[in-house]
Formats: structure tokens, sequence, C-alpha cells
């Protein structure tokens, strides 16, 4: 679909989080990425992906929350995603 792409945190599938989701959509149809505004729009919805999906983040083989590294991942991913638009 043209109005919306998913950002995959491929880390969350490869690092077996605890969380149970490992995809987002994040809508970009409606969204101007040549200003300002829209470019902001846009950062909050990748954030509020990431916060979704990288909530108990764990790297395979350890108890400690790593929630950075999901949200890095989800971030390139959506970057990644929308330079193929």
């Amino acid at each position: 679909m043209k109005s919306l792409f998913t950002a995959a945190a491929l880390v969350l599938l490869s690092a077996g989080s605890a969380s149970a989701a490992s995809s987002a959509r994040i809508v970009v149809a409606d969204l101007n990425l040549a200003t300002a505004e829209g470019a902001r729009t846009f950062d909050q919805r990748v954030e509020a992906a990431a916060d979704r999906l990288c909530r108990n983040f764990l790297v395979a083989g350890s108890r400690i929350p790593r929630p950075e590294i999901c949200r890095a991942a989800v971030r390139e991913e959506a970057m990644a995603q929308l330079s193929e638009r």
C-alpha cells in the first residue's frame, strides 16, 4: 500500500525479544516530508512505533532490557523503507 509501510524491527526477531510485537505500521501518506512539520511528525510516529515494539527488549542470553538497540533498529528500518518509497 502506498499509504502505509511496515517498520519491522529485525533485531527483535533475531535476538529473541520478550515482546510479542515484531512490526508496526507507520502512516506516511498524509505527511509532506519536505517540511519541518512533516519530518517532525514522521519522527514522532517512528518513536511511537519504537515505544510499542521495544518494551522489554532483551538481547539473546541476557536478562537486562536493552531497548536502545531495538529503537535504533526500528529507526534504521523505517528510514530504509521510507527511502524505497
